[in-house]
C-alpha cells in the first residue's frame, strides 16, 4: 500500500485527493481551491456551530457545486494515516526524519471520498450558482445540509448548527475508537491530530504504532504511556500496539502500557507479550475478532493459546460494517468476562472512516485514559455504528454482575435509540448465554426509539446482553460504488453484557462450557499438526503474506518447540474443562 504522507499536514496543505494537477485524481472531485467551471469563483466561508456550546466545532464536509462537482477548502484540515508495511518507518524519532522518509505524494486516506475535515471556520471557492454544504460531526450528532446561492466574485458567509440528537458524554458514556494507524512521531502533531478525531466526535482516539518481527515501529508514536496521551476540550488522544501479529495466530492489540513492548527473539509466544502489558497495567485484546475460523487474520489459533492465562480483557467484534459475535460468545460461555470493542482500522482499509464502527465506555467520574482503560478492563461498553443502547437487568447496568439463587426470575429492560433522519433499526434481540430469549421488532418508520422489557429464569451462570441490526438512510459518502458487500452501509449494535452468577454453583461448568472446551481441544490439534516437522518446510515457504503481518523463516523454526509447550500447557486447561 501507498504510505499516508505526513508532510502534507506538518506543512499544512489540505487534505484533498491530488493526482498533481490541483483536479481530484476522481471523477467529479474539484481540486483544492480549484474549480472546475470557467469564470470567476465565488467563496463560501463556512462556518459550523455546534448548537450546544454556540461555538466553532471541527467536523467533516461535503460541498456539491452547480457544475456537479465537490470542492475542498483550502483551509481544510491535514488528514493522514501510515499502512505501510515495509521497514522503511523504522527509526522515525523526529520531524526531519519523518519528513523526510515519506513520500512527497500528498496522499488523502479518503481517495472515494467527497468530503474534507474543517476546523470549524472554512472557505472554499466554487462556481458562481447553486451549492450544496453537507456537515457531519458522528453519530450524536444530525447531519446538516444546506443551499445557498453565490454569485461569481461574490464571498458568501454560511453557518451551519450541528445539533445533538443525544448526548451521551452527559450520561457518562464516552466514544472511542480501538484501531487507528495515525503515525505520531513529535509531538507537535497532536493538536492536529486531535482536530481530526473531534471532527468525528471521537472521544477516546487509540494511536495503534503497528508491528512485525522485523519492524515494531509502523505508524510510530512519539511516547507511550502517560507522555503520550494528549488532552484537549474533553478529546483524548493515546498510543497503542498493534504487536505481535501474525496472520495465523492473529493480530492483537495492547492498549494502557507504560513502554512499546517487542520481544522479536520470541514473537510467536503471545503470551510473553501479554503477560508484560499486564505488568505495566495495561489492557490485552484481539483485533479482527468478526472473522471466522479459516479466514484471513482470525484470531481462533492464538486465542486458544492465550484463554488459559486469563490475560484476555477485549475483542473487536465489529469493523468494516461487519458485526460478528460467535467467536466472543464463545469466550463468554467458558466464563470468561471479555468486553466488546469496535475499531475502524483506519486507513488500512481503503474504505474507512475513523471511528465509522465505534463502541461506547461507561466512565463514573471525571473522564481520564486510566479512567477509560479501567471502564473497559470491567466490560462497561457497547458497539454501534450509529444506535445508541440502554439495558438493564434487575435494575443493573452494563457490565454488572448479579448474584441469585437458582430459579430466580430476573427483570430485563432497556432500549436502543437513533437518528431516524439516517438510519433505521429493524430489529433488537435480547441475547443469553449465545441464544436469543426475545426479539422486538421495528414496525414505525418515523419512531428514533425501540424499547423492550421481559422476565426470564436463571437456571444456571449466565450472561445477558443485546444486539440487533437495521440499515443506513445516508447515501455513501463514496463517490465510486463499494467493492465489497461487507463494507455496504448498516447498522449494527451490541452491550457487552450483564452476568449472573448463581449462588451455590460457583466454579460449576455447564455443559455449553464443555462443549466449547472441546472445539477449542480441535482448534489446538490443528494448530500442532500445522507445526509438525514433515509440515515446518511447506509452512515456512508459504508464510511470508504481502499484507506484511509473515513471520520470517528463522523465527519460525526458533519459535516451534515453545509454542509445542504453550500447546500442551493450553490442552490440560481445556481437558480439565471438559472433564469438569
Amino acid at each position: 500500500m501507498v504510505s499516508a504522507s505526513w508532510l502534507a499536514l506538518v506543512l499544512g496543505v489540505c487534505a484533498c485527493r491530488s493526482d498533481g494537477s490541483g483536479q481530484g485524481a476522481a471523477a467529479g472531485v474539484g481540486g483544492a481551491g480549484g474549480t472546475a467551471g470557467t469564470g470567476d469563483p465565488a467563496t463560501l466561508v463556512l462556518t459550523v456551530i455546534d448548537d450546544s456550546t454556540g461555538k466553532p466545532t471541527p467536523a467533516r464536509v461535503e460541498i456539491l457545486a452547480s457544475d456537479e462537482q465537490y470542492y475542498v477548502a483550502d483551509d481544510a484540515l491535514p488528514a493522514g494515516g501510515d499502512c505501510d508495511m515495509s521497514d522503511k518507518g523504522a527509526g522515525l524519532v523526529d520531524l526531519e526524519t519523518t519528513l523526510a522518509s515519506f513520500s512527497e505524494e500528498i496522499w488523502n486516506p479518503y481517495r472515494k471520498s467527497t468530503q474534507f475535515y474543517s476546523s470549524g471556520e472554512s472557505k472554499i471557492r466554487v462556481p458562481a450558482g447553486e451549492v450544496n454544504v453537507r456537515v457531519f460531526k458522528g453519530p450524536e450528532y444530525g447531519v446538516s445540509w444546506s443551499k445557498v446561492e453565490v454569485a461569481a466574485g461574490e464571498s458568501v458567509a454560511l453557518e451551519e448548527r450541528l445539533k445533538r440528537w443525544i448526548d451521551m458524554p452527559a450520561r457518562s458514556w464516552y466514544s472511542s475508537d480501538v484501531h487507528l494507524h495515525i503515525p505520531r512521531p513529535v509531538p507537535d502533531l497532536d493538536p492536529l491530530i486531535s482536530k481530526m478525531m473531534q471532527a468525528e466526535d471521537l472521544r477516546v482516539a487509540n494511536l495503534l504504532q503497528m508491528g512485525k518481527v522485523r519492524n515494531s515501529n509502523i505508524a510510530p508514536q512519539h511516547h507511550h504511556g502517560a507522555k503520550g496521551v494528549y488532552e484537549e476540550d474533553g478529546y483524548i488522544l493515546a498510543a497503542g500496539q498493534e504487536n505481535p501479529r501474525t496472520h495465523f495466530l492473529g493480530h492483537t492489540i495492547s492498549l494502557g502500557t507504560k513502554t512499546p513492548i517487542h520481544l522479536p527473539e520470541r514473537y510467536l509466544i503471545y503470551r510473553l507479550f501479554w503477560e508484560k502489558a499486564a505488568r505495566q497495567g495495561g489492557i490485552n485484546g484481539f483485533a479482527h475478532a468478526w472473522m471466522h475460523d479459516g479466514e484471513m487474520l482470525a484470531a481462533h489459533s492464538g486465542i486458544a493459546l492465550l484463554l488459559p492465562h486469563d490475560l484476555l480483557n477485549f475483542l473487536e467484534v465489529l469493523q468494516f460494517n461487519r458485526g460478528d459475535y460467535e467467536l466472543w460468545y464463545e469466550i463468554l460461555n467458558l466464563g470468561f468476562k471479555v468486553a466488546p470493542t469496535a475499531g475502524s482500522d483506519f486507513p488500512c482499509a481503503e474504505q474507512t472512516l475513523p471511528g465509522h464502527e465505534r463502541f461506547y465506555t461507561k466512565v463514573e467520574g471525571e473522564l481520564s485514559y486510566a479512567s477509560w482503560i479501567e471502564a473497559v478492563r470491567e466490560g462497561r461498553t457497547f458497539v454501534t455504528t450509529g444506535p445508541m443502547i440502554e439495558l438493564k437487568v434487575n435494575g443493573q447496568d452494563i457490565g454488572s454482575e448479579l448474584g441469585l439463587e437458582k430459579g430466580a426470575s430476573v427483570s430485563i429492560s432497556g432500549s436502543v435509540s437513533f437518528d431516524e433522519s439516517k438510519e433505521f433499526v429493524k430489529l433488537v434481540e435480547i441475547v443469553m448465554n449465545g441464544h436469543v430469549i426475545g426479539r422486538v421488532a421495528n414496525k414505525s418508520d418515523d419512531s428514533g426509539r425501540v424499547e423492550f422489557e421481559l422476565e426470564s429464569v436463571i437456571e444456571e451462570p449466565s450472561w445477558i446482553a443485546i444486539r440487533g441490526s437495521g440499515y443506513s438512510k445516508l447515501e455513501s459518502v463514496w463517490s465510486e460504488p463499494f467493492h465489497f458487500s461487507l463494507w455496504k452501509p448498516s447498522s449494527n449494535f451490541h452491550s457487552a453484557p450483564i452476568y449472573v452468577s448463581v449462588k451455590g454453583m460457583d466454579g460449576t461448568r455447564s455443559e455449553r462450557s464443555k462443549r466449547v472446551a472441546a472445539t477449542y481441544l480441535a482448534r489446538l490439534d490443528d494448530l500442532e499438526a500445522m507445526l509438525a516437522e514433515e509440515n515446518m518446510e511447506f509452512l515456512a515457504n508459504h508464510i511470508e503474506l504481502p499484507w506484511g503481518d509473515d513471520a520470517p523463516r528463522e523465527t519460525l523454526f526458533a519459535n516451534r518447540e515453545s509454542l509445542l509447550a504453550e500447546i500442551k500447557a493450553a490442552r490440560a486447561f481445556f481437558e480439565k474443562l471438559t472433564a469438569e
